[in-house]
């Protein structure tokens, strides 16, 4: 195919998508004829049989060939195509030469609808580098859309499975790739059934996630003791840098680290002590860093008012006097560098992780992690999950829970259960040995022989307390022995 049919496919695509997202009467008749000569023009170029007019059926119509598989080869069969008009046959023949496009085509679509809706162009990067991953050059990818049912689809993640080791997380995030890319086939009608919905997928063999060590999430109580300290110290060093103060306010503030370098001193309002969280430093496709408007305004919390207290204006108060004092000013905002320009998302986690090595806090933890420690250090003290919902900055509290890291309960756990089995370690009165005696069940004891509550009351009343203290000895001796089936009998410790 040439470079001029693959720019004639896309500019056509193009149109015929614009034909299904707007009514037929919204689209202008110069477009549509515009439309019809492209794609007259396009199949032209790939469709060599003649097209003539049958009059006894009043039908246009022509010749194709599609190729069928016979024994050992394949092999051209020839079919005929025809319509009630001309432009009607031309448009079979661009379904049969070019259909709506391969599963690359659409995806790419996809993402261009995305783009433009301004999602995160880190959260597209990230689609980006995972498709490239898993998808990008594969038979699947090069196939048509209104070819692909939902056996090659499973087969496909049967594939990944078996020749990359992904967790069901990550398996999750592929799937997320093809639902958007035949939902997005499907509503604009490229396909007519979407195939997603039939697909099931086993996650057996998928490699088990990696667990954390949870300590290596949060900042200790002595690493933040020792943080602290390196903070004051920098600043003692390098007094004209406010890189420590925004990291000394994110512990305090408990915001993102792309919306703390984007503050403004119009932001805070002094009096409330609150600042208001309504813009952040997003990294574009091409790896530029701009700061734009919060790109979660979509959602309740992104753009929001946070308490920082008398010490957070006080903090505040300072990083103003540093700039004032060097002559530093950088448009409105706060936190500036040496040379007096705004700190950036990459300075910050720098000087997080040479402070971290300073503080032998060593795996070196970040600056997402103080986010994590200030909301467990306010969830501690309140107890109240939606209000550190609404203070991260969070959409969905599934989201909050996983940013909870409570250290000591397990420790409280574990605890709970050496206590509530710890019976079954007491030593008895008698020996060394543990001894837990159960009850004996009615039935049991007729077995054995044994006498019942009456019975030994009887005995009682007859002398039964007469029996010598060795007798009685003896009895508790039998007793312990591990063939009781009346004890249970744990040797050791």
């Amino acid at each position: 195919m040439t470079a001029s049919q693959i720019n004639l496919i896309s500019k056509v695509r193009s149109l015929k998508i614009m034909f299904t997202a707007a009514e037929c009467d919204m689209i202008p008749p110069e477009v549509k004829i515009l439309v019809q000569n492209m794609t007259r023009e396009l199949v032209d170029t790939m469709h060599k049989s003649s097209i003539f007019y049958v009059e006894g059926k009043q039908i246009w119509r022509t010749t194709v060939y599609v190729e069928m598989e016979e024994g050992d080869g394949a092999k051209k069969k020839r079919r005929f195509i025809s319509a009630r008009t001309k432009s009607e046959l031309y448009d079979k023949l661009y379904e049969f030469y070019i259909g709506p496009g391969t599963l690359r085509d659409i995806h790419d679509k996809w993402t261009e609808q995305r783009r433009q809706e301004n999602l995160a162009p880190k959260t597209l990067k990230r689609e980006k580098q995972r498709w490239d991953k898993y998808i990008a050059g594969s038979n699947l990818e090069k196939k048509r859309i209104d070819e692909i049912d939902n056996f090659a689809i499973e087969a496909y993640i049967r594939d990944i499975i078996l020749r990359h080791t992904v967790t069901v997380k990550e398996l999750k995030e592929i799937m997320f790739l093809f639902r958007g890319t035949f939902k997005y086939a499907f509503r604009h009608k490229f396909i007519s059934v979407n195939p997603m919905q039939n697909v099931e997928v086993n996650t057996t063999g998928c490699a088990p996630a990696k667990k954390k060590v949870i300590e290596s999430r949060i900042y200790l109580s002595d690493e933040i003791t020792a943080m602290q300290h390196q903070i004051d110290m920098e600043l003692e060093n390098i007094p004209k840098n406010t890189t420590a103060l925004a990291i000394r306010f994110l512990f305090l503030s408990g915001i993102r680290v792309g919306e703390c370098v984007a503050l403004c001193k119009n932001d805070f309002d002094f009096e409330r002590k609150t600042v208001h969280i309504q813009r952040m430093e997003q990294e574009d496709e091409n790896g530029r860093r701009e700061i734009v408007e919060h790109t979660k305004k979509k959602s309740e919390t992104g753009d929001r008012i946070v308490a920082i207290g008398q010490a957070g204006i006080d903090l505040i108060n300072q990083v103003l006097a540093i700039n004032k004092q060097y002559g530093f000013h950088d448009e409105d905002y706060i936190f500036l560098g040496e040379k007096g320009r705004r700190i950036h998302i990459r300075a910050i986690d720098n000087r997080i992780r040479k402070l971290c090595r300073r503080a032998n806090i060593l795996p070196e933890k970040s600056a997402h992690d103080i986010r994590r420690t200030v909301a467990t250090t306010l969830y501690r003290n309140t107890h109240d999950i939606e209000l550190v919902r609404l203070f991260l900055g969070h959409s969905d509290v599934s989201t909050t829970w996983s940013y909870i890291v409570l250290i000591d309960q397990k420790e409280e756990d574990d605890k709970r259960v050496v206590d509530a089995l710890s019976c079954l370690s007491t030593p008895s009165s008698t020996s060394g040995r543990k001894v837990i005696d159960f009850p004996t069940s009615e039935a049991t004891r007729h077995k054995n022989g044994s006498a019942t509550g009456t019975e030994a009351s009887d005995m009682s009343a007859s002398g039964a307390e007469g029996a010598t203290g060795a007798t009685a000895v003896q009895q508790n001796q039998e007793n312990e022995k591990p063939g009781n089936p009346h004890s249970c009998w744990i040797s050791g410790a």
